[in-house]
């Protein structure tokens, strides 16, 4: 669960960067506009799940409810 979430992370921007490229030069910005907001809710939910993974851990650790 290390370095591999970092890589997802950047796979998944760079994807999203690279569509909204395409996207604005076939002048379609508003399709470029949902795919990076896509893109920004993919990662919020990665990066969530990981918080909320951190926080049972922390709880575990220290024996509270």
């Amino acid at each position: 669960m290390g370095i591999e979430v970092v890589f997802k992370i950047a796979g998944i921007g760079i994807a999203v960067a690279v569509a909204c490229q395409l996207l604005k030069q076939a002048g379609r910005e508003d399709i470029a506009m949902l795919t990076a907001l896509a893109g920004l809710v993919i990662v919020i939910t990665m990066v969530l799940s990981l918080m909320g993974s951190l926080f049972d851990n922390v709880r575990t650790l220290f024996g509270l409810y």
